[in-house]
């Protein structure tokens, strides 16, 4: 053991000593104070904005030189709003798809916490207030003026906001006017902000304040610096806000009959960045998010958490680090909380710590976290800590882990987790606990990343998850993408590689996974993926196939950035159209697994997509073949920025694969939902019928008001 502990240091002390350089140059700028709010017309000339010099976008962080266009920034504030104008050249066609504001048509949220919704040519600011003890806030607009935005605070943050766009001769103009007052700790003085420039056409990212070897444009180490000169009392005051909805249900009998209800959400600041938060006979229904798929995987599947008592405090949970693990293990996982009847929570940041705790009661359970976070102010360390509790019938389960991440900012990085799960199910503390570590070194070309871990028989945390317990083992991942001449047809070639191994107390050898992708890339938008590998799995005493990578991925008006890799990706295309097949030895016999899907353009803000998808597991003869089919035909039309409709109608027939096949289906389930959504700044409407995320129609009509009294919808 002492002889691991020495190594680990050294493996440390080798990361500080590689690591350890010189901070970026912070670019400054003092924002002009106005007295009436300059043009947001993208059409009126620049020169009337009152900065006279703007900054400019100089560097590419994609491809690590300097900016191929030009870009300029000014800004100005009335101590109430932060106004900002993007004047940018293109040569090329700007690209504009998005006609919908705050993620209607299926925003998210990237890893790095940088928003991955727009599918078009965009440009964004980053605010951190604070520092990087504080929240940090992103503002993005497409040329034609659709917005959304992101907060570290919530993830379900989306005030309401303007901003406007226009294409010009040689470019496009965007402007915006972003409301101070749902900044927490809005502040007079200096603060850490980043503009950002996408260009949809080859992926690059321009920024203004950087360093050469940077890749995330996001990242607040390498932010500059901006002056607000004033900060009026109303917009420096966090507001409370108090969300009441009713809803009102037409059903069937079998779907529990016609009802009706009312609850509310509440947040109520505390501190400039610190809020306590509850909710109240919560409405969780979702009518416009669909996650079905029939894509085998023996994994447990993990679907995105919309519910807005979990959102709030969403970015401070699971902040732990984890390499080449895709989802391994978590202590907490708020999708296997049930719908609570009340829950009470409190979430803020002060100074380098961020802090959240929340208790959710249900019907005979009551599920609890809190969470304690740590980063340097270099940014190079980050330290965190994790509760969870859930008490059910029968169960009382208590999770914990804590977690140490370095990076240098450049190049290296490496981490280390520890976690114990501790109660009813646990007939073995000794075999309760799981400890993960691992590092790498990465740049925007090239990377290699290596993690070893170690998960023990009885670690399964209740209100967590738990890929696969009763594993020791190591996984590897490398991947190198080359970036084209500007002549070239091709836009980029990558080539990447995963490997891992481990295994079990008794049994010996449980998983072993082998992988390697070759992909290229063309400025045309075209994508191929050719695949190849092998995976293993343990059921009861056997180790069985279940591969599924040898095939192909081919894909038209793709995002315009290499897929085998980890390096950071804005978005992709809103008209997609890609094929895809994938072949291998799965349980007893041979899986062919087929999916189609394409996206098409009807008019411009109708979107249209259809997928036909099909898995077929061959048997030995007199086993009897598994072929499953999903179908699916989905539009969605983009009414206003504000509102939009959805319909889907979709089907499943057919057998899963086995062992462990995708979806819960067996015969045939048919589906059909039809949604419309209105966002008004103090109000929202939903009219929907079905759900989408069931596999047969819920035969139920719903209706639901939500009204926003004080602060605006996630602040």
């Amino acid at each position: 053991m002492w002889v691991g502990m020495r190594r680990n240091l050294f493996v440390v002390v080798l990361i500080v000593m590689l690591g350890g350089i010189a901070a970026a140059a912070i670019a400054a700028l003092d924002v002009p104070k106005v007295e009436a709010p300059p043009p947001l017309d993208p059409h009126a000339a620049a020169g009337v904005w009152p900065q006279v010099a703007p900054v400019a976008l100089t560097w590419d962080v994609v491809h690590a030189r300097p900016a191929a266009e030009a870009t300029q920034v000014r800004t100005a504030t009335d101590g109430r709003y932060l106004y900002v104008r993007f004047d940018a050249k293109q040569q090329g066609p700007v690209v504009i798809s998005q006609h919908g504001d705050d993620a209607i048509t299926g925003g998210s949220v990237g890893s790095n916490g940088s928003l991955s919704w727009s599918s078009d040519d965009a440009v964004w600011v980053d605010l951190w207030p604070k520092g990087a003890g504080g929240f940090q806030y992103e503002f993005e607009a497409n040329p034609g003026g659709s917005h959304n935005e992101y907060s570290s605070e919530n993830t379900a943050f989306a005030p309401h906001w303007e901003s406007r766009g226009a294409s010009v001769p040689g470019g496009y103009v965007v402007t915006m006017a972003i409301p101070l007052n749902v900044i927490h700790g809005a502040h007079s003085g200096a603060w850490r902000a980043q503009f950002i420039r996408y260009v949809r056409a080859t992926g690059a990212e321009y920024v203004w304040s950087f360093d050469r070897l940077q890749t995330n444009p996001d990242d607040i180490s390498r932010a500059g610096t901006i002056t607000i000169p004033i900060v009026t009392a109303h917009a420096a005051r966090p507001e409370p806000r108090f969300a009441p909805y009713a809803l009102g249900a037409l059903a069937a009998p079998s779907a529990g009959g016609s009802t009706s209800r009312v609850g509310a959400d509440l947040s109520v600041p505390v501190t400039a960045t610190s809020a306590f938060f509850a909710t109240f006979h919560p409405d969780f229904s979702n009518v416009e998010l669909d996650q079905q798929t029939i894509s085998p995987s023996v994994y447990q599947r993990v679907i995105n958490e919309v519910r807005p008592f979990f959102t709030q405090a969403a970015p401070y949970y699971n902040t732990f680090n984890c390499n080449v693990c895709a989802g391994f293990r978590t202590t907490l996982y708020t999708p296997a909380i049930p719908t609570p009847s009340q829950g009470y929570a409190f979430e803020g940041r002060q100074g380098d710590f961020g802090f959240a705790s929340f208790d959710a009661i249900g019907t005979n359970r009551d599920d609890s976290a809190a969470a304690l976070d740590y980063a340097s102010p270099d940014a190079h360390w980050q330290a965190s800590a994790q509760h969870v509790t859930a008490d059910v019938p029968g169960i009382v389960d208590d999770a914990d882990e804590v977690g140490v991440n370095y990076s240098s900012l450049r190049y290296l990085s490496g981490y280390m987790n520890f976690s114990t799960d501790r109660g009813t199910n646990v007939f073995d503390p000794g075999r309760g606990n799981a400890i993960d570590a691992g590092g790498g070194w990465g740049d925007q070309n090239f990377a290699f990343f290596a993690s070893a871990r170690k998960v023990g028989a009885y670690f399964d945390p209740v209100d967590g998850f738990n890929s696969h317990p009763d594993i020791a083992g190591y996984g590897t991942y490398a991947v190198r993408i080359w970036t084209l001449a500007p002549q070239s047809k091709l836009q980029s070639v990558g080539i990447s590689g995963f490997v891992d191994r481990y295994q079990g107390t008794t049994m010996g050898q449980n998983q072993s996974d082998n992988a390697m992708t070759l992909d290229v890339l063309t400025k045309s938008a075209w994508d191929l993926q050719l695949d190849t590998g092998s995976d293993y799995w343990r059921f009861g005493d056997v180790l069985t196939p279940i591969s599924q990578n040898a095939g192909f991925s081919l894909t038209y008006h793709s995002g315009l950035q290499n897929n085998v890799g980890n390096f950071p990706a804005h978005g992709t295309s809103a008209t997609p159209t890609q094929i895809q097949y994938y072949t291998g030895r799965y349980g007893l016999g041979r899986l062919d697994t087929w999916l189609r899907a394409s996206t098409i353009r009807i008019g411009d803000r109708g979107f249209l997509t259809l997928v036909d998808d099909n898995t077929s597991q061959w048997m030995p003869r007199g086993a009897g073949d598994n072929i499953q089919w999903f179908e699916d035909v989905s539009y969605a039309y983009q009414i206003a920025p504000n509102s939009s409709l959805a319909i889907g109608i979709r089907r499943v027939t057919g057998d899963p694969p086995q062992p462990n096949g995708g979806g819960d289906c067996i015969g045939q389930c048919s589906n059909i939902s039809i949604a419309y959504h209105l966002r008004l700044k103090n109000e929202e409407f939903y009219a929907a019928y079905g759900d989408p995320n069931t596999l047969v129609t819920v035969p139920q009509a719903i209706f639901k008001v939500i009204f926003y009294v004080g602060g605006q919808k996630g602040t």
